[in-house]
């Protein structure tokens, strides 16, 4: 029993005693495991920095023998320049085995060389990487050049011959390695020259010849001469593959415009974001087919109308030409403006004009609906040539704001006493400077007109000057001209300038197109079917023998449906039909010229449709606008004739072109009524011009155009007395 009690006692401290011993043993053990897991681990890492080492190591070495080969493959010359070379080498080798010193095996190296570089210059090198053939050509040009002029002057015999060498060698090694290999090349071998020369002593060489110092500078002008011209050459090179690249990267970067965009694909068109040209665009393209099977043309009447301007400013963003005069107006506060004058203003000079705007009536609006850009590009040459640029801190620029109204004709003066008027308010802008006397500033008046004034602009000092005043002045004038507004150009510097703006120019240029509205007449879906097929081969034809872009047609024949509609002619035919008919006679007698196409499409509609010159003046070019404006100013057939200039003792007279277009144009305008006698309902009109024709338009067509043209002007009078006679 007591053995039993001394045992249970005893039993827990034994346990004690295993468990203690038992940790100490695992504890043991576990850090002899976690030591020899570290020095695994570290092993490990070791294993994995070395490896990362090798193929880092690896990875630079291949990247290096990547750019060398790089290098090597710029270095490869042209073939000719290869063959060149080896006959350089094979030539220099002879004349120097002529004159006889070195080693027989040296020659035989540099012969050899020279063949090899002609055969490598004329064989195929089709599967010979570009790097090995610029690495040969790098060592085969070392050898043969810079080595073989140190060569000649470690065994120097004759000193005049190895001058003379060296200057041809490395001329030649200047001329065919790159710059930045050759200098350094030339620059080694002369040092290793003059150390030669002066082991040699100059006293010494200069003795056995005097020539030697002639030949040294000789040849340091000869190698300053390549150098410069190598230089020049790179540079025109690089701005060539430059100009090469600007364009290639507008082409890539030119967005072809969705001709061919059927209305099915409208909807997958990506959403335009930006300009109002670009969403204008959008709307087109989602709208109409343009140049497929239903062009703009075949659109209802009613479309056009409806989205006439879209159109237009889609037609003419297409065109891009100078006989178009794109306007796209937003509104824009005049203290938002005038910020945008002083950032265009920051970009241009400095330093900047400072600007002081006068309110000078209280009804002047504080916003304006215009083309930003345009203004802008009218305001900032104004205000830099208002400015003092002698003065170093800026000069201050006053800018003065007046209410006024602009003032347009609906119907052309000469053609229609009883015109009618249009008036819309306008801001009158003076630019000035600060000081300028109250006596030279302009007086506003009650309304003005759509013109230019002080075309005469005297701002220049020389011919440089006089021609940069020109690109500002017409880039003023088409701005203000686009936006139907009035301006007048100072006589200098000094003179203030006064350009008038539509306060709307979106409701200015909508009414001048919205009073004319297509007159409902009685058609048939068959007379529209047939007149459109003829339509569109007159328009082929026309596109086909005249050098009139398309683009640009397209917009003016736009704009002859929309205004004609379904009108007709005292003949019968439609004047959209009659319109296009005219200006393919006019493309036929006047090759080359589109100009004449434009003004007999557009005189037209001012005659026919009443359309405003002011709309002309504004959307298309000036002379365009002067072109119209001549043909208007003939009043009978007698003034048609050209009246032309004299020279000297007026034995000579010459005609101005633009007449003789004129009376092209009256010609085929009488041309076209006559071949359509027989649709004329007013017989006595009819008689009265196939007479007219035969009197007066023959005899000046006799006079100033060809036979094929008289021939066909007496056909169609005759026929058009034939009409009349059997009626």
């Amino acid at each position: 029993m007591l053995l039993t009690t001394l045992f249970l006692m005893a039993l827990p401290f034994v346990l004690l005693v295993l468990v203690v011993a038992l940790y100490l043993t695992r504890t043991r053990v576990t850090s002899e495991e976690q030591r020899l897991d570290h020095a695994q681990f570290f092993n490990e890492v070791n294993a994995l920095q070395q490896a990362l080492t090798g193929k880092k190591s690896r990875i630079n070495k291949t990247l290096q023998a990547a750019a060398l080969q790089e290098r090597f493959d710029k270095l490869r010359p042209s073939d000719a320049i290869i063959g060149c070379t080896g006959c350089y080498v094979i030539l220099t080798t002879i004349l120097d085995y002529i004159s006889g010193g070195l080693t027989i095996y040296w020659y035989i190296l540099q012969f050899f060389i020279g063949i090899w570089l002609i055969g490598y210059g004329i064989a195929p090198k089709q599967g010979i990487p570009s790097w090995k053939i610029g690495c040969s050509w790098l060592i085969c040009t070392i050898l043969c050049l810079p080595v073989n002029v140190f060569w000649h002057w470690f065994h120097l015999q004759d000193p005049q011959f190895a001058l003379t060498l060296s200057v041809g060698h490395l001329s030649a090694t200047l001329f065919v390695l790159p710059l930045y290999i050759s200098i350094k090349l030339v620059f080694v071998t002369l040092l290793v020259i003059f150390y030669a020369i002066y082991n040699i002593g100059v006293d010494q060489l200069l003795a056995s010849s005097d020539s030697l110092l002639s030949l040294l500078g000789f040849g340091l002008i000869v190698f300053s001469i390549i150098v410069y011209n190598k230089r020049k050459i790179t540079a025109y090179t690089l701005y060539n593959r430059y100009l090469k690249g600007q364009v290639t990267s507008e082409k890539k970067n030119h967005r072809p415009p969705h001709s061919n965009l059927h209305p099915d694909m409208a909807a997958k068109t990506t959403k335009a974001s930006g300009s109002f040209v670009e969403k204008a665009m959008q709307e087109v393209t989602e709208l109409i087919s343009y140049l497929d099977n239903r062009p703009l043309y075949k659109q209802d009447i009613q479309s056009i109308i409806n989205n006439f301007f879209t159109f237009t400013t889609f037609l003419k963003q297409r065109a891009k030409s100078v006989d178009h005069l794109l306007l796209t107006p937003h509104e824009i506060t005049i203290d938002e403006l005038m910020a945008r004058l002083t950032s265009a203003l920051e970009a241009k000079t400095a330093p900047v004009p400072k600007l002081i705007v006068e309110i000078k009536d209280s009804t002047v609006s504080n916003k304006i609906t215009c083309d930003i850009n345009h203004i802008l590009q009218a305001l900032v040459p104004i205000v830099l040539r208002t400015a003092n640029p002698s003065v170093a801190k800026g000069e201050f620029v006053k800018i003065q704001l007046h209410t006024t109204y602009l003032k347009y004709r609906q119907k052309h003066k000469q053609k229609d006493k009883n015109y009618s008027e249009m008036t819309f308010p306008a801001i009158a802008i003076v630019i000035s400077r600060l000081h300028t006397p109250l006596t030279i500033l302009p007086q506003i008046k009650g309304h003005y007109e759509d013109i230019t004034e002080g075309r005469e602009l005297k701002w220049h000092n020389n011919q440089k000057d006089i021609e940069r005043i020109h690109i500002e002045k017409r880039i003023i004038e088409r701005s203000i001209r686009a936006h139907y507004g009035y301006l007048r150009f100072p006589f200098s510097q000094k003179r203030p300038m006064l350009m008038v703006l539509p306060s709307n120019v979106a409701t200015v240029r909508d009414a001048m197109i919205t009073k004319i509205l297509p007159i409902n007449v009685p058609v048939t879906q068959q007379e529209v079917d047939q007149s459109m097929e003829v339509f569109m081969k007159s328009y082929n034809h026309l596109l086909e023998i005249s050098e009139a872009r398309k683009a640009v047609i397209d917009e003016i024949l736009l704009l002859t449906r929309r205004c004609y509609g379904f009108r007709r002619h005292l003949s019968g035919q439609f004047l959209y039909i009659r319109a296009i008919g005219i200006a393919q006679l006019v493309a036929e007698w006047i090759r080359f010229y589109p100009e004449p196409i434009y003004v007999a499409l557009l005189y037209d509609l001012t005659h026919y449709a009443d359309l405003p010159l002011s709309y002309i003046k504004a959307n298309y070019d000036l002379n365009i606008y002067s072109f119209i404006e001549s043909v208007l100013a003939v009043n009978d057939r007698q003034g048609m004739e050209p009246c032309g200039l004299y020279i000297g003792n007026a034995l000579k007279q010459v005609i101005i072109r633009e007449q003789l277009f004129v009376l092209c144009i009256k010609l085929a305008e009488r041309l076209y009524d006559l071949r359509h006698a027989k649709s004329y309902t007013h017989l006595d009109e009819l008689k009265y011009m196939a007479q007219e024709t035969l009197a007066i338009d023959i005899e000046l067509a006799k006079k100033y155009l060809n036979t094929n043209i008289v021939e066909a002007l007496a056909n169609a009078a005759e026929q058009a007395l034939q009409v009349c006679e059997q009626q």
